[in-house]
């Protein structure tokens, strides 16, 4: 992913919008046309991309695949080579950074074109008065990352029906999340006015949602121009469905990730942590796929438990801490 990063104003704001969305690589024109339009949205949408993909990384931390490699590169934005779960969760993880940080920059006043500010209103309930202020519901964060993200689908095949699915999922789950908080203004605390705000959930809630929606994703295929749940019953008959809005949709079976296959999108799990004592995917078991692992024990000396003495004397033992750490062959 390119950093962008647009500072000055003016003509020179122009201009080094101009130079950075040249620059940047991966960007389809109309990407291009907006960078040029909005290089204040830009730069958060290139924040909204880094945050994601260090919540990929920390969700799937022990599992497999692990996100890693996802954002290396130089291009705006990752594209995954299958259409797997792990591109169903990529498209909608970075779909959700960038929306939660365009409406975040939207909230603090940072990107011009958002008026959200200036909409204020009261609560229409008789029993539950108070004034809205401020912004945050995610709506205009959402209708931008869209034009942006969505820009990247130049085709209508099986492949970009399924990407423009799951950034959807990742916009929904941004703006679903999305809370009222409330500050009561009044004597003593009254609360005869209170002011109440939509506020953007921590990203790291959005993400948590959208893992457990990797964990039960939906394998869809094309039909009539459209994606849909092909089920297949004990008895032999075929039902046909349209994937939930809800849920992420993929189109090929994942690979192991067991070994390096760079047209797979896989790195391997040699030489990855594994818990020898995990049934999970954590587990040594599951991370070396059978290959064994090996055991590194350490030994580490450290100064503890010093005492100064009057005057001017620091004295400590030598505390030994043994660790062990299983490594996949």
């Amino acid at each position: 992913m390119a950093n962008v990063s647009v500072s000055g104003g003016g003509s020179g704001q122009s201009l080094g919008a101009a130079l950075v969305c040249a620059r940047a690589a991966g960007l389809t024109e109309r990407q291009r046309a907006i960078c040029r339009a909005s290089p204040a949205a830009v730069a958060a949408i290139g924040d909204g991309l880094r945050m994601a993909y260090a919540e990929c990384r920390l969700q799937l931390a022990g599992r497999r695949w692990n996100c890693s490699g996802v954002g290396d590169s130089h291009h705006f934005g990752h594209v995954m080579p299958l259409a797997t779960r792990e591109a169903a969760f990529t498209y909608a993880i970075t779909s959700a950074g960038v929306t939660h940080a365009l409406s975040a920059a939207c909230a603090r006043g940072d990107l011009p074109a958002c008026q959200c500010t200036a909409n204020r209103r009261r609560g229409s309930s008789t029993s539950e008065q108070f004034e809205w202020g401020g912004c945050g519901d995610g709506a205009y964060g959402a209708r931008l990352a869209r034009r942006f993200l969505d820009a990247r689908e130049l085709e209508r095949d099986a492949r970009a029906l399924m990407n423009l699915h799951n950034n959807r999922v990742g916009r929904k789950v941004v703006k679903e999340l999305v809370r009222r908080e409330c500050k009561c203004h009044g004597v003593s605390g009254s609360c005869a006015v209170r002011t109440c705000w939509r506020a953007l959930p921590q990203f790291r809630a959005v993400a948590a949602l959208l893992r457990d929606k990797y964990d039960r994703p939906k394998q869809v295929t094309l039909q009539a121009r459209r994606l849909m749940v092909v089920r297949r019953h004990k008895h032999g008959s075929v039902t046909t469905r349209q994937p939930r809005k809800a849920d992420l949709v993929y189109l090929e079976v994942s690979p192991s990730y067991c070994e390096p296959d760079a047209a797979a999108g896989s790195l391997g799990t040699h030489h990855r942590h594994c818990n020898r004592t995990s049934r999970g995917e954590d587990g040594c078991e599951s991370m070396c796929c059978g290959r064994g692992y090996s055991t590194v024990r350490r030994v580490l000396e450290t100064k503890c438990r010093c005492r100064f003495h009057w005057c001017c004397r620091v004295t400590c033992d030598t505390c030994v801490a043994r660790t062990e750490s299983h490594v996949c062959n």
